[in-house]
C-alpha cells in the first residue's frame, strides 16, 4: 500500500497548492495592483510548479511508495520495459527532467529581477516587461532541447527490492542529460547565490532610496535562493560524493533521507515565504477573500485608539 510518507507529502502539498493557488487568483482579480514583472514572474511559477508538483505523482511520488503487491501495483506492471506503448509516461518522464531545468531557471530570473531592482529602481520595469515574455519562452524551451531523447524513447516502470517500490526508466541514454542537468544546477545557483550578494551589498549602501515592500520582495528571492543552494548541494552529494562504500554513513543516508523534502521546498515555499514577507500581499488576501474578518481588524483598532 501507499506509504505514510507519501501521505504526508501530498497532504503538505496539496495544502500549500491550494493556499499559492488562492494568491495567484487574488492576484489576478487585483492585477492593477500586482502589475510588476516580479508578481508576473511570481504567476508563471506558480503553473510550472503546479505542473511539477502534479507530473511528479507520475514519476516519483507514486511508484516510488508503492510496493509489488500492493492494491496500486498492477498500474505500474502494466507499463513495463517488455510494454508495446510508453506514451504518456515518456511525456512525463520527460517533464521531470525539464521541470528541474525550469525551477532553477526561474528563481534565477526572480534573484536578477531584484537585482535589476536595486541598481535600476526607477526604471528596471521597462527592461523587464518586454524582454519578461521572451525570457519565460526560452526557460520552457530550453529544456526541451536537451531532454527530447527520453521524449522520443521508451520509458517504463521497474521493481526495485532494495526501495521497495517502482522507479521511472528511459532506453533512451539519460546519464548524458543527468550531466548536463547537474552542470546547469552548478553553474545557475552560483549565478543566483551572485545576484542575491550584489543585490544585499547594494542594499546596505542605498537602505533608504528602496521601498520596504520591494525589500520584502527581495526576501522572497533570498530565501528561493537559500533553498535552491540546499537543493543543489544536497543532489550534488548525493550523485558525485555518496557510492557503493559510504552508502550506509550518517551522511550518505541523511541526504537520501532529505532528497525529497528539499526538492518539496524547491516547489512548495513560495507562497508560504511570500505571505511571511509582504503585508501587501496578507492584507490583500484577506480583504478579497475574508472581507468581514478585515472588517472586525479594522474596527477593533480604530475603537483601540480611543
Amino acid at each position: 500500500m501507499l506509504t505514510g510518507r507519501f501521505f504526508l507529502t501530498s497532504t503538505y502539498g496539496f495544502a500549500s497548492f491550494y493556499v499559492y493557488t488562492k494568491i495567484v487568483w487574488m492576484m489576478h482579480k487585483n492585477w492593477r495592483d500586482y502589475k510588476s514583472t516580479f508578481f508576473k514572474l511570481y504567476t508563471a511559477d506558480y503553473f510550472f510548479n503546479l505542473l511539477t508538483f502534479l507530473n511528479s505523482f507520475f514519476t516519483l511520488r507514486a511508484p516510488q511508495n508503492t510496493c509489488d503487491d500492493c492494491f496500486f501495483s498492477f498500474l505500474f506492471n502494466s507499463q513495463t520495459a517488455e510494454s508495446n506503448s510508453w506514451f504518456p509516461l515518456n511525456f512525463f518522464f520527460t517533464l521531470h527532467y525539464c521541470m528541474a531545468f525550469i525551477q532553477y531557471s526561474m528563481i534565477f530570473l526572480f534573484a536578477l529581477n531584484r537585482c535589476s531592482m536595486v541598481f535600476l529602481f526607477s526604471s528596471y520595469e521597462k527592461w523587464w516587461r518586454p524582454a519578461l515574455p521572451w525570457l519565460l519562452l526560452l526557460v520552457a524551451v530550453f529544456p526541451l532541447t536537451i531532454t527530447w531523447p527520453i521524449m522520443t524513447n521508451h520509458a517504463y516502470y521497474i521493481y526495485i527490492p532494495k526501495l521497495e517500490g517502482y522507479a521511472t526508466k528511459s532506453s533512451a541514454d539519460v546519464s548524458d542529460i543527468l550531466n548536463v542537468l547537474l552542470a546547469f544546477m552548478a553553474v545557475v545557483t552560483v549565478l543566483t547565490a551572485l545576484a542575491n550578494l550584489l543585490s544585499i551589498v547594494r542594499l546596505i549602501c542605498l537602505a533608504d532610496r528602496i521601498t520596504g515592500a520591494e525589500r520584502n520582495l527581495f526576501f522572497v528571492s533570498l530565501v528561493a535562493c537559500v533553498i535552491q543552494l540546499l537543493a543543489a548541494g544536497n543532489t550534488l552529494i548525493l550523485f558525485y560524493a555518496v557510492n557503493d562504500s559510504n552508502r550506509s554513513s550518517i551522511g550518505a543516508q541523511t541526504a537520501t533521507v532529505l532528497m525529497p523534502f528539499v526538492s518539496d521546498l524547491l516547489t512548495l515555499s513560495h507562497p508560504w515565504t511570500l505571505l511571511y514577507f509582504s503585508q501587501k500581499v496578507r492584507t490583500s488576501l484577506l480583504t478579497y477573500y475574508y472581507p468581514h474578518l478585515m472588517t472586525k481588524v479594522f474596527t477593533v483598532s480604530n475603537t483601540s485608539n480611543y
